[in-house]
């Protein structure tokens, strides 16, 4: 495994170290040798008790992010019309800003 460690200079005479991956690894020490040598130690000893687990979350179609709405619309003139003003007015603006920079 291949992680980032970040190490901050808080104050002189003051240093933390964190792990990127894992924001609650964090050692503050004297020396910026010092936090990284007791970050790596913990972290070692951490990860010997941790297990990873994938977990497949099952997903209920009816409440799928608004898809009974889908559709919905469709045959709605006014709607429709809606649609037409938005993709020329889009159109419009792309084509006014052709050429800048």
């Amino acid at each position: 495994m291949k992680v980032t460690l970040l190490v901050e200079t808080l104050q002189p005479g003051k240093v933390a170290a964190s792990v990127l991956e894992f924001p609650d690894s964090r050692i503050e020490a004297e020396t910026r040798e010092s936090a990284i040598s007791q970050l790596q130690a913990n972290f070692t000893e951490r990860l010997k008790r941790l297990e990873a687990i994938s977990w497949d979350i099952p997903v209920n179609a009816s409440n799928s992010m608004g898809m009974e709405f889908v559709g919905v619309f469709q045959d709605d003139p006014d709607f429709q019309a809606i649609c037409r003003d938005l993709l020329a007015e889009r159109a419009s603006e792309d084509d006014d800003n052709v050429g800048v920079i």
